[in-house]
């Protein structure tokens, strides 16, 4: 037996485990599909990589001990909330409430617990977002819902959460002021980081935006002249020809501008610009 329990209480800890173990199936299955359809919608992935574990029976027995309970099936299913753990990692902190939230947003999924590191840091610097859920799990005969321990963090989060437990593991969980503070400091340095590169990618979607704009006037205008031309000469031509043209009509007409008119040239001046007025128009008229 993995764990010192009565006997009578052996199947049913298999039971437990098989239902630990398919609430996490379930869980990381949903996390792929969001992935996925996030980069169907949006050309997007939110999602770096996601990594998932079944707690050990050692890990189970030690944590039941240090909780002060009593190693039993029950209290197991009762008292602890992370037998079954999948962690997120994303590149961006919006990413991480992102995913939360259509997490929480699927009608079978009971959000049971939150905890925002995130917003709230723990006195050692550590940041991540935490949340239990629990979901159904159809069995042959009847549905268990099961909890899961939902951890998303950034790169940069991962990598110090990585390191710093490390570095605790060799001090046995104690150690030195110094290396404590320097970890703090380093925390603080990766909050700067991901907030840092959040603005950047933030930036580069504004430029994305003009992009699209530009490459959909550019369309527009190509689509336009391609049928003037048609129409005008009976002549097919390619998109670059086309917008190559609608700039040679704009520039001869804004070379052909009159200089500030004098008083005495009103009249000539306005048939000048009647003319000018004319001209862009059959240009632009089905832009």
């Amino acid at each position: 037996m993995d764990l010192p329990m009565f006997y009578n209480e052996e199947e049913e800890w298999k039971k437990v485990m098989l239902m630990y173990d398919s609430a996490l199936r379930e869980v990381n299955t949903r996390i792929e599909i969001l992935n996925n359809e996030f980069k169907l919608a949006h050309q997007y992935n939110p999602i770096e990589h996601v990594t998932s574990r079944i707690k050990t029976p050692q890990s189970i027995a030690k944590k039941m001990r240090h909780n002060g309970r009593e190693l039993t099936v029950e209290n197991i299913v009762k008292y602890i909330n992370d037998v079954a753990g999948i962690r997120i990692i994303c590149s961006f902190t919006s990413d991480i409430y992102r995913i939360a939230d259509l997490l929480a947003k699927q009608s079978d999924v009971q959000v049971l617990k939150v905890k925002d590191y995130i917003m709230c840091p723990k006195e050692n610097g550590y940041t991540s977002y935490h949340m239990i859920v629990s979901v159904p799990i159809y069995l042959s005969n009847t549905m268990i819902n099961t909890k899961v321990e939902v951890q998303i963090r950034t790169i940069a989060m991962d990598f110090w959460a990585s390191l710093e437990h490390k570095i605790y593991y060799k001090f046995e969980g104690n150690a030195p002021e110094r290396i404590r503070k320097e970890l703090r400091e380093c925390a603080d340095i990766v909050a700067f980081l991901d907030q840092k590169m959040l603005s950047i990618n933030e930036e580069v979607k504004t430029y994305s935006s003009l992009e699209d704009k530009d490459a959909q006037y550019r369309e527009i205008v190509s689509d336009t002249f391609q049928h003037m031309i048609k129409d005008s000469y009976g002549t097919v031509v390619d998109e670059e020809e086309s917008v190559s043209y609608a700039q040679k009509e704009v520039s001869v007409v804004e070379e052909s501008e009159p200089p500030s008119p004098k008083k005495e040239d009103k009249k000539t001046n306005h048939a000048a610009e009647t003319k000018k007025k004319e001209k862009r128009s059959k240009i632009f008229k089905f832009i």
